[in-house]
């Protein structure tokens, strides 16, 4: 199993493509995990080009799932990324972050963008950052939830039923503290940012595109938060015009 540890916790992830390919970073959102975006298409859609790096986050999937809120800090959850870079001697490397995984590419943007080629936020306002997840109050609870809630795939029924609460409720509780400095926007990192035009985060997406230093943006129209992170028909296509506009640096890794 392809593990690395960070600081006393363990960090699951999955390499896919060609080695000789630029690689990829692919973050999902609160409470998925890597086999996310196998699910939408977007693996699909990106292999091609691309060498992707999956990343189950702290907290989620394979992944440990600290229970305090202090251990799903900004700083931690890049360096999460970081690990995994090193473990697999990449030296940068292009990012994509939806909702979730879009606070941790915010995150590598304010510690590590040194690592950074492109970088791809969706569905994330980095003003005001806010998960859009609604938690119960117990673990039974939850997984009741679960085990009712129409319009998912069994396999994401039950990927989603490996779920700490506790952990996710942690998770959650950090988004209060992890605004981007008005400062990190303008690091000459090229960003996209897009968002669904019914989903809470478009506004302050929108507005990144158009402030931050070396950004663009585009909208999923009709889409709210979740709908805009399945719109791989139209996402892929606009994110992989922008990681190829970007210039072609060495690659590095095994």
């Amino acid at each position: 199993m392809p593990y690395v540890n960070n600081g006393g916790v363990r960090i699951y992830y999955e390499v896919e493509g060609d080695p000789g390919e630029l690689p990829l970073v692919l973050q999902h959102g609160t409470g998925g995990n890597l086999d996310t975006w196998r699910e939408r298409g977007f693996n699909e859609r990106l292999i091609e080009r691309y060498r992707l790096v999956l990343i189950d986050a702290r907290g989620n999937g394979r992944s440990d799932k600290p229970h305090d809120v202090e251990s799903f800090s900004q700083l931690n959850r890049a360096s999460d990324v970081v690990a995994v870079l090193d473990d697999l001697k990449i030296d940068r490397t292009h990012f994509f972050g939806y909702s979730m995984g879009g606070l941790i590419g915010a995150a590598m943007l304010q510690h590590f963008p040194d690592r950074l080629i492109g970088l791809v936020l969706g569905g994330y306002n980095p003003y005001a950052p806010r998960s859009l997840a609604q938690l119960p109050d117990t673990q039974a609870e939850y997984e009741r939830e679960i085990r009712v809630r129409p319009g998912i795939t069994e396999e994401r029924r039950a990927r989603m039923l490996t779920n700490d609460l506790a952990s996710l409720k942690a998770s959650v509780g950090s988004w209060a503290r992890a605004a981007s400095p008005p400062d990190i926007l303008q690091n000459s990192v090229p960003k996209l940012f897009f968002a669904g035009t019914e989903d809470p985060s478009y506004e302050g997406a929108k507005r990144a595109g158009s402030e931050a230093r070396n950004a663009r943006f585009f909208a999923i129209e009709g889409k709210d938060h979740g709908g805009a992170g399945e719109a791989v028909e139209i996402a892929a296509p606009q994110i992989l015009e922008f990681l190829r506009s970007l210039s072609d640096v060495e690659v590095t890794g095994d």
